[in-house]
């Protein structure tokens, strides 16, 4: 089957008119390949500067007059200005990833949540490739569904999906053959009405496809019940005959416990399949941690410094700290955007040794830890910090470097925060003489 046999009826129409695409980054650019492969006509928009002469720089009324049609990327909130422009003016809107999706029919699989997302994504298609089904990781990286769909001849390959937020948000259809809801952790939002919108929104994904298989981890069914909602009659959540004793090496993303109810709730789908338990383990055993995921990063006597600089939430950081079954020196911290700290500081006061913080977080911190009798210190950057994490393990206690929170002005990501993590231990490791 061509490619323009796969268009449904009502986007044939849409596409007779020159097509506007709003962005020009990754999903920008593969929309354009795709709309090309269609022999369908385009013009792109992009607010922010470049060297692009085919790319409009504004877009108006008089440029919407000359579309039926907009794809925009996942950057353009649903509320962008070009996005109102273009509604008002009577063109349908859709986002890049439903467009696509609307060309294929191979198997989806989609992975969402509020944490590990991007590590059961790449793990579903690691483990499906070991058993030799073509799958290709998607959606929200480098590789958007529109370059999947650009080729007919791939539809027999699985897409395995991560969607976050902004992928969901504007949303009107969704096929998938199975999605993963693996948590739900809106830490940062304060508000009962907000947290509970935060919450119907992932709902609302999974009410796109009726047809399609339900999977929820434990907090989504927590949180479900707190808040009084209802999720579709045949989800598949964990039960205690679920739980994964598997023995894994230390370096599996899968050692610690963190991840494992994920896991755990992937093998769910994997064995109504009919697929090997047994296959799945070893492919368990053999997908390596991610960089910045929780991992010794190096070790100081007896000392084992854990980088876990991608945690961004206290779920995250949460997870890390409760992962050791002895007190840890914990270096956490970074921009305090919101949240309940008081009950973020209760659920880990107990397995905590000390605490060394930095950024504007300490300042809320502080006093919650010291109320509870928690050792802690405010320091600068990361080469105090773990120089006074180092003093306080009493030369065994393990150091976790599990942020918590976003890096707001401290870093300009999570990849250069854990790198300096990472860099400050060993010039600690050489100050001790022990590298």
């Amino acid at each position: 089957m061509s490619l323009r046999e796969n268009i449904p009826s009502p986007l044939k129409e849409l596409l007779e008119n020159p097509v506007g695409v709003f962005g020009y980054g990754a999903s920008g650019k593969s929309v354009v390949e795709l709309l090309k492969k269609l022999k369908v006509e385009y013009v792109s928009y992009e607010e922010r500067t470049g060297d692009e002469d085919a790319v409009q720089r504004s877009f108006d009324m008089a440029s919407a007059a000359n579309h039926r049609l907009i794809i925009h990327s996942p950057a353009f909130k649903t509320n962008h200005k070009w996005i109102e422009i273009a509604r008002a003016s009577g063109c349908s809107v859709i986002s890049e990833i439903e467009f696509a999706q609307k060309l294929r029919t191979g198997p989806t699989l989609v992975v969402t949540g509020t944490n590990g997302k991007t590590t059961l994504q790449e793990f579903i298609t690691f483990s499906l490739k070991r058993s030799g089904i073509s799958a290709v990781a998607t959606g929200q990286n480098s590789y958007p569904l529109s370059r999947l769909a650009v080729h007919p001849e791939l539809d027999g390959v699985t897409a395995v999906c991560e969607m976050g937020p902004a992928y969901i948000e504007p949303l009107k259809s969704f096929r998938f053959d199975a999605i993963f809801w693996i948590n739900f952790h809106e830490d940062h939002l304060e508000s009962d009405e907000a947290r509970r919108a935060a919450f119907n929104e992932f709902l609302r994904l999974v009410n796109l496809c009726p047809e399609g298989e339900v999977y929820v981890g434990p907090s989504v069914v927590e949180e479900a019940k707190v808040l009084g909602c209802s999720l579709p009659d045949s989800v598949g959540s964990l039960s205690a005959a679920d739980t994964l004793e598997w023995d894994l090496p230390n370096t599996s993303a899968f050692a610690t416990t963190i991840h494992r109810p994920a896991l755990a709730l992937y093998r769910k789908y994997w064995l109504r399949r009919g697929y090997s338990d047994s296959l799945l383990k070893g492919a368990a055993e053999h997908f390596e941690v991610r960089v910045n995921r929780l991992h010794v990063s190096s070790t100081i006597g007896e000392v084992n410094f854990w980088n876990d600089a991608n945690s961004h939430n206290f779920a995250a950081a949460r997870a890390a700290i409760l992962n050791f079954t002895t007190p840890v020196v914990w270096i956490g911290g970074g921009h305090y955007r919101g949240g309940n700290l008081q009950k973020f500081v209760e659920e880990i006061e107990k397995s905590l040794k000390g605490a060394v913080l930095i950024g504007n977080a300490a300042r809320q911190l502080l006093p919650l830890l010291e109320d509870r009798g928690v050792p802690c210190t405010e320091v600068l950057n990361l080469r105090q910090a773990v120089e006074t994490a180092y003093e306080m393990t009493d030369n065994r206690a393990p150091v976790v470097y599990s942020p918590g929170f976003v890096p707001g002005d401290l870093y300009d990501d999570l990849v250069e925060r854990g790198i300096c993590f990472e860099n400050a231990v060993l010039g600690l490791k050489h100050q001790k003489g022990s590298a």
